[in-house]
């Protein structure tokens, strides 16, 4: 039985750095969206576009069987994270 746990563990912790792996992917391309922004003199946060993956999300959430009000405010912080090294 601890063999199991420890193997689910294990398991968890792949997954663990797969969410940083990608996380980290997403954040090298909003450093690119950020230098884009700052070429054409536009805002770092855009709400109507923040809305639309809020949106996107919460959908792909309902679908996976996800609470979709934990994903949205998940992906509140990323999107904050992704907004800061933007500046």
């Amino acid at each position: 039985m601890l063999e199991d746990l420890q193997t689910l563990r294990k398991q968890v912790d792949v997954i663990d750095y797969q969410i940083l792996k990608v996380l980290s992917e997403r954040v090298a391309i909003c450093r690119k969206i950020g230098e884009h922004k700052k070429q054409q003199g536009l805002p770092i946060r855009d709400h109507s576009r923040e809305k639309e993956v809020y949106d996107k999300v919460k959908d792909i959430a309902v679908e996976f069987q996800l609470n979709p009000t934990q994903i949205e405010l998940l992906y509140r912080e990323i999107v904050n994270i992704c907004s800061d090294i933007q500046k």
